[in-house]
């Protein structure tokens, strides 16, 4: 299944998991997002074009700010939540 596919039936159904996540950056919630979509973080990265470690880095540092919005969209969720859990 493609990301794109994956997004769609990911943004079909609200979980409460993702409204639960109680992580200290952004980091924790996109992995929450990734993992609830079904998404692997080697495809997710892949799709990115940066290396898995880059993007172990942002789960445990938080996602750049210059990348919040790109990757808000991509998933279809709320930059402002994203950010701070909010």
């Amino acid at each position: 299944m493609a990301i794109g596919q994956r997004k769609e039936a990911c943004t079909e159904r609200q979980s409460m998991a993702l409204l639960n996540v109680s992580a200290e950056c952004s980091g924790g919630r996109l992995r929450a997002v990734l993992s609830e979509c079904k998404i692997s973080p080697m495809d997710f990265a892949l799709f990115l074009k940066i290396s898995p470690q880059r993007l172990n880095n942002w789960f445990a540092r938080g996602i750049p700010h210059s990348q919040l919005d790109r990757i808000a969209r991509l998933l279809s969720v709320n930059a402002h939540w994203l950010k701070t859990g909010g």
